[in-house]
């Protein structure tokens, strides 16, 4: 029978652990290293969940196995981790630790890695740091087997995380610093700059967000980006980044760095049909830019779908840019600029946050 965790009790745990570390950080624990690298290795964000949730549960109830995922795994000491890591530590990452441990998914255990009813070395994960993640907590998770040693190690990742806010918020205000005495033109250049390195289409986003936050001011309008290359995060997302007036649905817009096809056109429009929405615009990346013209089948979704009361536009995100931009020249810097890290933060982008870092700060030196 699973062992049912007591939430209030971990919650207890981690704030009691927050102001004792905030106070005096524990700088050691029994799996120092693992941790180390699973909360620093990359693409390893499901993992540090994991990590993070087996040493709550450990210490709340020293009688769980450290390495079930599924309160249906048929260990003795099976438990639900996935309910304790929506309910408890996404919620105490984000509301005391500002989202430091990637606030993009307030379900993080939902995710491929996660729907194992247990850890096993035989589990499949991605290759370099995901599986040298899965290989270490199979291996050292076993070492912790009581409630003090779980509490220590629970300790040392608040610390761990208390100091990564400490630096964010150092490098966030430094950005806010630079980006006072940037203007347009600069602005215009780091945006160019974001955009050519990818970041698997998270710079797309973050753009885009950045210069509908420019047309769309007003109190009425609710601009959502959404995290790249994951399904839905919300029952009510009608694409790759939504706007709402007054909280009804009002334009989709679908980015991709790489050409669409025809199917993602359809399968884009039909899904903002059906929320109500009045239009949907594509936004072609620099790899995905059209040589001439669009190809016919944007032709053909803007004529069916202008019957059902959606139109269907498409452009690039250069072409966006200058007509945002041009018409907008005495825009805020700083508030355009707060977006942009702001929105790296929401859908989880790490490393365009530490680009956009590190690229301020080069900018700060000159």
């Amino acid at each position: 029978m699973a062992i049912e965790i007591d939430k209030s009790a971990a919650t207890k745990i981690l704030n009691s652990s927050y102001v004792k570390c905030a106070k005096t950080p524990v700088n050691d624990c029994d799996i120092k290293a693992t941790i180390d690298f699973v909360m620093t290795g990359k693409n390893c964000l499901t993992y540090r969940y994991i990590l993070y949730t087996a040493l709550l549960a450990k210490a709340v109830n020293p009688s769980i196995d450290i390495l079930s995922l599924q309160a249906k795994d048929k260990s003795d000491g099976a438990y639900d981790a996935r309910s304790i890591a929506k309910d408890v530590v996404f919620q105490f990452q984000k509301n005391m630790l500002g989202n430091v441990l990637d606030g993009a998914n307030s379900d993080p255990l939902v995710n491929k890695p996660a729907r194992f009813e247990r850890l096993s070395k035989d589990n499949s994960a991605a290759g370099g740091d995901p599986k040298k993640a899965l290989d270490l907590l199979c291996d050292d998770l076993p070492k912790i087997k009581t409630d003090t040693q779980a509490l220590k190690c629970v300790d040392y990742i608040v610390s761990f995380l208390l100091n990564e806010k400490t630096e964010r918020d150092r490098k966030r205000n430094a950005v806010v610093e630079v980006s006072k005495n940037m203007g347009v033109f600069s602005v215009r250049q780091f945006m160019s700059n974001l955009i050519d390195q990818g970041f698997g289409g998270a710079a797309l986003v973050i753009v885009t967000t950045a210069l509908y936050h420019i047309l769309f001011s007003g109190d009425e309008y609710n601009i959502i980006p959404h995290p790249v290359n994951q399904s839905g995060t919300s029952k009510r997302q009608f694409s790759d980044l939504d706007l709402l007036r007054d909280g009804v649905a009002l334009m989709g817009t679908e980015l991709k760095d790489k050409p669409f096809t025809s199917s993602d056109v359809e399968h884009a429009a039909e899904t903002a049909a059906e929320s109500g929405a009045s239009s949907l615009l594509f936004i072609a990346g620099r790899q995905s830019s059209f040589a001439s013209q669009p190809p016919t089948y944007f032709k053909q979704a803007r004529d069916t779908y202008a019957n059902k009361g959606l139109y269907v536009g498409v452009t690039s995100i250069d072409s966006l840019m200058d007509l945002v931009l041009s018409s907008h020249i005495d825009l805020n810097p700083a508030h355009i600029i707060d977006i942009i890290v702001d929105t790296a933060e929401n859908i989880g982008a790490i490393e365009a946050q530490l680009w956009i870092y590190s690229y301020i700060g080069n900018e700060s030196n000159e």
